[in-house]
Order: structure tokens, then sequence, then C-alpha cells
């Protein structure tokens, strides 16, 4: 054996089954060792077992229609480069047959097959994560992914069968919790298998889940409708039935406590969230659109956006989410019923004032008040009321079919009479199973808030469960007039009339100032974000006369919108507690997506999916279920796993063909992904018309595309727009736009229009630079005035807007120093480099997201780089990298040029990629598309790769056509390149 680097004390691991990814000691690989084509030459080799892998096999495979003396060369150069990183020759051995051993690089598949051979079927299933090469693409080789998917099928086959084999062994040993676990398993791999359904219901049965088996029913259903528009299997729909007769024939029976209600075992699913964009659109990857619905606030600045079976189709997705519940809340429970406040209808004649809906809500929110019931809110009901017929249809039957939608078990509906002055109150307890009324009441009350105290408590004592002290009107408001008002807000917002909805809600406030959730809502609804700050801080400050499902949603939609670190604690604390609604389970995924958790958001962001799917049948006002999807795709981007997000983004478009918000998550994936063409296509096929951030967007994907001419037509129509905004995104976009061109004096004249723009509108402390001046700071330094440049990054850092919280402005603060820092390195001034560190890894420590947390790093690199140790400097910038494709692609430059130092091309190519497949703003706004083909192309050239390098240089020259005379020389020497090259 002859070892090219002793490396016998690392352990390396390959991971093929839910990713593709090389660990060494534990820790993920990054650079050229993971590579797409290196890795599917050891995938292959890994399925080819000891046999080996013939070459010709390899190169028909991997390199089609490649000449194929190039063809070998390429795969000689692979092996030779996987064998040097990890140390050994005899990692892949043979001749003409290639075999990888898995004593020097240990391989999952490997080890799965292994454990089916020896009967271990516990280890193959604990082994198998996921689909094999799941999100894995190899561009340009069709023969590459008709092999991929021959493999999965195979080892699909083999992973359901052990599953059910231990679903058998698990239930002939009457361990029911292991056949219900495997079968859990089995049914999240294919949801829409009846006979894989029926299956799991009966272990759940067994188990004694009855209602988890009903509610698995319930699901297939849903997945079945929702997925192939066809009625359910006739044995599931059978057997559902025959175990809801069982559970009314067992309610039925008379307990030792003749009180005491049947507790029920509820399965637990999970979802909701928000936005702003910034007008500065800075330091930030551009987050998800809002859209108005459920109970989200805006966010200020956004943040941009592995399921564990994969995200083939959505309903995949959507099965996981509402399956792996039970499993996140620890396994099977017994827990409170869940009930609904359905329709109330209103018989009274001697007053004007319609109050059913007020009374309704405060019903609802009385009940929620209690331990030992869960109670939907009324802003989860009117969400899922305009599913049901468009929104137009408010019946009983309305009410109970959104009730069951949520997962409730109870329907509380009833009427409103006059009596002799006074209100009566006829109530009625259905079960939602059978249809039965479980109990009648009649509550008479003189006033509004009175009739719900009453009503809640009599409710409340028949399911034996007491009633706090005070009334509803001490968590909500005094005010009749208020709370009627807020009411009818509410409706209004769930149907998208945003203009009453505001009105409703601002007359709910002027009425009673401290009735918080009226101030909550009210911040949802405004378009400055000054006053959506203010208004949520407004609103946190009243939590104290909330119930406590409201304040949890007031300080998750309160620490969303201010970015805080506390919001994944808030978000936890909310799902946990109340499991049925939906705003917790999105703030959950948020969360972890701003933390730099992407692929662990893809959980909670499922059971968003799952519990609003009927939102994805209506193109209404809002969706849950809709900015659930726009965060998965958002998460897959940022792990560099596009062609999952472009699956979810395409099959979003097929449950909505009419969402510009599906339209727009096609467009920005298609467009990181380089298909410049087919993402133009689809913003045409939109069939709307561009104006505002539509021709923004229009000209972004131009930019990308290199057809400045066509961006800069769009955005000169734009800056004669009347409304501020649409000016102030017109020039921004053309500063970037002349950026690329290398007009860097015409984008410094069109940059600096934009302050007067925005005086006024988001005041600085102590005359500091607005936050949007960064474009203006960064074309200085790119101009070669980096102290000019520093000491406008200096001055952004240094203030505070109106109503910023702490977290936001240390974010500001630090990404704006860290750009100082780049701007002083530029100037030589590396004493000011290194007094910089500690500040931004200080700052960074306060963010709400994970990301700014390691930025200085990237400091550290800059300081590095100026002492010419450009190994360490490698090290720091890789640290300061969370997402190649999505983070800071600055980073992704100064990283590339310390590899082309250090004499090692082809890892400077892997860094450069993916920072094209970022956007032309946010955290991509710091060095120019043009400058990182420049770089591009000098690797490739300097790796030999003259096609590669050519092309490149092509770009450059194009762009660079008009630049000012500074960049010139630079153009001329591309173009020389490109044209020896080509020869």
């Amino acid at each position: 054996m002859t070892s090219v680097v002793n490396q016998q004390a690392q352990v390396f691991r390959l991971k093929l089954l839910g990713s593709s990814t090389i660990l060494r000691d534990g820790r993920v690989l990054t650079g050229g060792m993971v590579r797409p084509r290196r890795i599917a030459v050891l995938a292959m080799l890994a399925r080819g077992g000891p046999g080996g892998v013939s070459r010709d096999r390899l190169l028909a495979t991997l390199w089609p229609g490649i000449d194929e003396e190039r063809a070998r060369h390429s795969l000689n150069q692979i092996v030779y480069a996987i064998r040097r990183d990890i140390g050994d020759d005899d990692v892949i051995t043979g001749a003409r047959d290639l075999r990888l051993n898995a004593e020097l690089l240990a391989v999952d598949v490997i080890e799965f097959q292994s454990a089916l051979a020896q009967r271990d079927l516990q280890r193959a299933a604990q082994l198998y994560e996921g689909r094999f090469l799941d999100a894995f693409h190899l561009p340009g080789s069709d023969t590459f992914e008709r092999w991929v998917e021959r493999e999965r099928a195979s080892l699909d086959l083999a992973y359901t069968n052990l599953l059910e084999q231990l679903a058998r062994e698990a239930t002939g040993r009457k361990d029911h919790a292991g056949a219900v676990e495997s079968w859990r398993a089995r049914a999240a791999h294919d949801p829409l298998d009846a006979r894989v359904a029926i299956a799991l219901m009966q272990a759940l049965d067994a188990a004694g889940d009855r209602v988890a088996a009903i509610q698995h029913a319930r699901i297939y259903e849903l997945l079945i409708e929702a997925e192939l528009s066809i009625p359910p299997d006739r044995d599931v729909v059978r057997y559902a039935n025959e175990l809801r007769g069982k559970h009314v024939a067992a309610a039925a029976e008379p307990s030792g406590d003749p009180s005491a209600e049947p507790e029920v075992a509820v399965a637990q699913v999970h979802a909701p969230a928000p936005d702003l964009t910034p007008i500065g659109k800075v330091d930030e990857p551009a987050t998800p659109p809002p859209s108005r619905g459920n109970p989200r606030p805006a966010s200020w600045p956004t943040f941009r956006r592995h399921a564990l079976l994969g995200a083939a189709a959505i309903v995949g997705v959507v099965a996981l989410g509402i399956l792996a519940g039970r499993r996140w809340r620890g396994g099977t429970e017994r827990s409170a019923p869940i009930i609904a406040v359905g329709r109330l209808t209103d018989h009274r004649t001697s007053d004007a004032d319609a109050i059913a809906g007020a009374v309704t809500d405060l019903l609802a929110t009385n009940l929620a008040r209690a331990n030992g019931v869960r109670v939907l809110s009324t802003a989860r009901m009117y969400d899922l009321l305009r599913r049901v017929g468009d929104g137009r249809d408010s019946s009983s039957s309305a009410f109970a079919s959104a009730a069951q939608q949520a997962g409730a078990e109870e329907l509380i509906d009833g009427a409103l009479y006059d009596r002799d002055g006074r209100l009566r109150l006829d109530l009625r307890r259905i079960d939602l199973a059978t249809g039965a009324v479980r109990a009648a009441y009649s509550i008479e009350a003189r006033g509004l808030f009175a009739l719900a105290d009453s009503g809640a408590s009599r409710i409340l004592a028949d399911l034996g469960v007491r009633l706090p002290l005070g009334s509803v009107a001490d968590v909500t408001t005094r005010s009749a007039a208020a709370y009627r008002m807020y009411e009818e807000g509410l409706k209004a917002h769930f149907h998208g009339d945003v203009a009453t909805a505001r009105r409703m809600f601002e007359a709910a406030v002027a009425e009673d100032s401290l009735f918080a959730l009226a101030e909550y809502y009210a911040a949802m609804e405004a378009d400055d974000p000054i006053e959506v700050r203010r208004r949520l801080e407004r609103a946190r400050r009243l939590t104290g006369r909330t119930t406590d499902r409201e304040r949890l949603t007031i300080m998750a939609g309160w620490a969303h919108a201010l970015s805080l670190p506390t919001l994944r604690a808030i978000a936890e604390t909310l799902a946990v507690r109340y499991p049925t609604e939906v705003s917790g389970h999105l703030y959950l995924g948020i969360a972890r997506v701003m933390e730099g958790n992407h692929l662990e958001a893809i959980g909670p962001l499922d059971r968003v999916v799952a519990m609003d799917s009927a939102g994805l049948r209506h193109a209404v006002a809002g969706c849950g279920a809709c900015d659930a999807l726009r965060w998965i795709i958002s998460a897959y981007e940022l792990a560099d796993s596009l062609p999952a997000a472009e699956r979810v983004a395409r099959q979003w478009i097929r449950l909505q063909p009419d969402s510009r918000a599906a339209a727009h998550a096609l467009i920005e994936v298609l467009d990181v992904e380089g298909r410049a063409a087919e993402a133009d296509s689809v913003n045409r096929a939109s069939g709307r018309p561009m104006v505002g951030r539509t021709v923004t967007r229009r000209a972004e994907n131009l930019i990308r595309a290199g057809d400045f001419d066509a961006a800069d037509r769009l955005l000169a129509d734009l800056v004669e727009a009347t409304t501020a905004r649409e000016q102030l995104d017109a020039y921004w976009t053309l500063a970037i736009s002349l950026r690329q061109q290398g007009r860097l004096t015409d984008a410094l004249d069109v940059a600096r229009r934009l302050r007067p723009l925005l005086a006024g509108a988001v005041p600085m402390d102590d005359g500091a630079a607005p936050t949007i001046s960064v474009l203006e700071a960064q074309i200085l330094l790119e101009l070669g005035r980096p102290r000019m440049a520093a000491a406008l990054f200096d001055s952004i850092a240094r203030g505070r807007e109106a109503f910023e919280s702490a977290p936001v402005a240390a974010r500001r603060s630090a990404w704006n120093l860290a750009h100082s820092a780049g701007a002083r390195a530029a100037a030589g001034d590396t004493v000011a480099v290194a007094r910089l560190i500690d500040s931004v890894q200080a700052l960074g420590a306060v963010s709400g997201f994970g990301r700014d947390r390691q930025l200085h790093h990237y400091v550290r690199g800059l300081l590095l780089v100026a002492r010419h140790d450009d190994s360490g400097a490698v090290a720091e910038f890789q640290q300061a990298i969370v997402s190649r494709n999505f983070g800071y692609t600055r980073t992704n430059y100064e990283l590339a040029r310390a590899f082309m130092r250090l004499n090692r091309p082809a890892d400077a190519v892997a860094a450069l990629q993916p920072a094209l497949r970022g956007s032309v703003e946010s955290s991509n706004l710091y060095v120019t598309r043009t400058e990182l083909h420049e770089l591009l192309a000098q690797a490739w050239d300097s790796a030999n790769v003259a096609d590669s390098a050519a092309a490149h240089y092509r770009v450059v020259g194009t762009a660079w056509k008009r630049a000012d005379p500074p960049l010139q020389a630079r153009r001329a020497r591309a173009e020389a390149r490109a044209s020896a090259l080509g020869r």
C-alpha cells in the first residue's frame, strides 16, 4: 500500500442516503473533495460493490458524448484527486475495473446493504436517512440521472421491505409501539398507499391510540384528494368508519367517575408567519414575500429563503410533516380535546349592531384561557373558512368543515336572542365525528362580556375544567364597540380586504388604546416599516392583557419582525402549547433558517403545509401553506440543494397555477441555476402587467443574463414612476446594473440619488448615513477610494434607525464594520482591520442570524491575507461561509483569491461558482458578477481548462465594453486571452 499522505488517524465517511456529503472526523468537507463529478464517481463505485465498475461504464455514464481521450483524462484526474485527498492510493484500486475500498472510505449505502445481508434490520433502518443522492444533480449528464433513478428505486424497495418486516416482527412480539413506529416510517415513504395506511391504522388501534388511527385516515383522504383528485380507497374509508363506531361506543360507556370526560389522543400536526422588504435591500438575502392570512407580522429586514425522505413531491412533504408530528411531540400521548367555536346565529331584533361574531371570538378566547382544553382561535377558523366555498359560505356546515380540517373533535354553535332586556345565548356541543349533540346550554346575561364569561364557564364545567378567575374582558378589552370593530377587521384581514381591515383595527385601537390584539393586527396591516415596528412594540408591551396563546403569538411576531435571537424559543413554546395553531410551526421553521440550520427548518415547515393544505386549492387573501412552501424553497436554496428547490417550486405552481408568489419562487430558482431564459419565460407566462417590483425583478433577471441594455431600458421607464418606493427600486437596480458594466462613475451618480428620496422616511440617530448608502460606499471602494468608502460604512454602522431592535442594530453594525474592514484592507490599513475584529465578533453574537456570528472570521481572513498568510486566511474564510450561494459572496471572492495565490485554481473555481448562483443584491451586493467571472476565468485558465476560461473571459469583455477607463485594460486582457484560448 502506497500512502500519499499519512492520514491514518483521520476517518473519512461518504454519505449518499439523504444527502451527498463527505465527512472527515465527523466534520463536513467542502471545496474540491465534494465536487459533483467526484461524488458521482464515488457513488457509482459504491454501488459497484466488490466487483467494481469498469472504466468504460464510468465514461459512458458520466461523460456521454465527450471525446474519449478527454473523458479518460478527466476520470484519471478525479481518481488521482480522490486518492490524494483521502491520503491513500488504495482507496480506489484496480486498472480496468475500479473498486472502492470501504475500509478507507466508509460509505453509508455499502453499510446499508451489509446490514440487510446480515439481517440487522434495525441498523439498516437507522442508516437509511433518505433517498439515494437526494437533491444531487450532475449538469449535462442525463445518462447518470437515469442511473441514479434506477439505483434509487432499488434502494427504496429494499428500505420499504425492511420497514414492513420490522413492523411484522414487532406485531408478532406484541410490541405495538414498535410496530407503529415502523408503519409510520413506511407511510411517510408512500403516503398514498392504501394498504400501508390501513396497516398503520391497525397498529395505532392495537397500541390504544384509536383517535390517531382515525386521524390518519383523514390525512390519507386529504392527500389522495389533493394529489390525485380521486376518492379515497374504500377499504380505508370502511375501516375508519369501523374505528369511529368503536370510539363512540367506548366513549358512551360509563366510567368510574361519572363526571369525567374520556381523554382523547390527538395526532400532532404543525404550521404560519410574514414579511416586508426593506427599502435598503441590503445585508440580507431576500425573504419570502408576505401574504395576508394567518397572524403574520412584517419582517425587517427580510431573509431569503431536507425533508427526511426528500422533496420529490409536495404530497410526500405533507405526509412526512403530519406523520412525524407525534414523534416530534415525544411519542404517543393522551391529550385534551380540541374544540372549535362555530356559527352563532343572531336572532335579535332590538339592537342594530351585529355582535354574534364578537361573541364567537370572545367565547373562543375565554375557553382558551383554561387548562385542560384546546381551543382553535377565531383567527384560525376564519383562515380556514375562506377555503370553504372561497370564503362565501358562512353556514354551520362550513364552520364544521373548517373545524374538522384543523383537527377539532367538538364544535360549539348556537344562537343569540333578546330576552327582556338581556342577552340569551343557546349553545350546543357537537361531536364532529358523529354529528351527535353532546350537550346543550342556555345562558343569559346583560352584556357581551358577561355572556362570554357565563357561556365559557358552563361549557368548561361540563368538561370538568375550571375557568380561571377574572373576565375575558381582562385579557381583551372592556369596550364592546372596540371588540366589534376588531372582529370585523379580523374578517376583512382573512378575506384580503386590506383597507377595511386596517381601518377597523385602527378604529378599535382608537376606541381602546390598551387592546393588544387590535394593535398587533394593525401592525400587520401597516405599510410603513417604522409603523410596523412601533405598533408591534406597543402590542408587546400590552401582552399582559392577553391570554397565553395571544401573548405568545404577539411575542413571536414581534421577535420575527425585529430579527430577535429569542424567536426560536418563543416559536417552540407556541408550537408545543398550541399545536393546532399555524403560527408556532411556521415561526419555528423561519427561526431555524435564520439561525443557519436550513435543512432542520424543513420539518416544521412541512407541518404548516399539512395543516393548511386546503389553502393551496384557493389562491385567496393569504395562505400559510404558501408561506411555508416559500420558506422550504428558500431553505433548499440556502443549503445549495437547487434541484429540490425547483421541484417544490414547480409543484407549488401546479397546485396554484395563478399564484404570482409561486411563479416568483420558480423564477428565482431558475435564475440562480443560471437558466435565465427559462426564468424570463415563466415571468412572461404569468400574464400580469409588469409594474413596480415586477419590473425590477425582470431587470434583475436580465442583468444576470448579461442583457444590460434591456435591463436599463426597463429601469429608465420606472424611474419616472410616481411613487417614491418605485423610484427607489428603479435607481437601486439601475446602479447595480451600471456596476456590472464597469460604468462606476454613472453608478455612483445614480446611487447618490437614493438618499434624497429616502430623506425622513427612515430617520437615523446622530446624523448617521442611512443603510441604503451601502451601495454608494461600495461603488466608492470599486472606484479606488477605499478611505472614503470606509468612512461611509463606519457612518452607517454608527447610526440607529427609529424603533430598531438591538439585534437588528447589532447586525447592521457588524456587517458595515466588516465592509469597512474590507475597505481599510484595500487601503493597506491593517492596524484598523485588526481593531475591528473584536467589534464584529461581539456585535454578530447579538444578532438573531446564525450567519452573523461567523462574520468575524471574514475580517480575520482579511488580516491574514495582509500578513501574507494565505493558508490561514483560507481556513478563516471557510469558517465564515454559511451558505455558499446565498451567503456573503465577498467571502467567496476573497477565498478564491487566496486559493489562486496558493496555486489551487480548482479550489478557487469551487468557491466562485456558487457565488454566481446568488442574487445581484443583498449579501451578494459587495462584489460584482463581472469580477466573479473575471476571477473564475483566471482560475479555469490556471487549471488548463481552456473552454471554460474562454467563456468567462468573453463574459467580462462583453460586460465591460462601455466600462470606465480604469477597467478598459482589464477588459482588453480578458478579450485577448479569450481569443488566444479560442484558437
